[in-house]
């Protein structure tokens, strides 16, 4: 297995396998936060499915006519 390398101001590169092995060992909000920043990273990369359309794409054929 690799060392971790730590350089100032980059980075540490960890093998994913010592990432996966510490997974079980992590406190509850530790994580919560690794699950938050992978998700927001898959986000980032995919787009958020979750993500409401713009509302200017909205159909408005049913919208009540208000008197301006």
């Amino acid at each position: 297995m690799t060392a971790l390398l730590i350089y100032p101001g980059r980075a540490a590169v960890l093998p994913i396998e010592a990432v996966l092995s510490a997974i079980p060992q992590l406190p509850r909000p530790a994580l919560n936060r690794l699950v938050a920043r992978m998700i927001d990273r898959l986000d980032d990369m995919d787009g958020d499915p979750d993500l409401e359309p713009d509302a200017d794409g909205e159909d408005t054929h049913d919208q009540e006519k208000t008197d301006d």
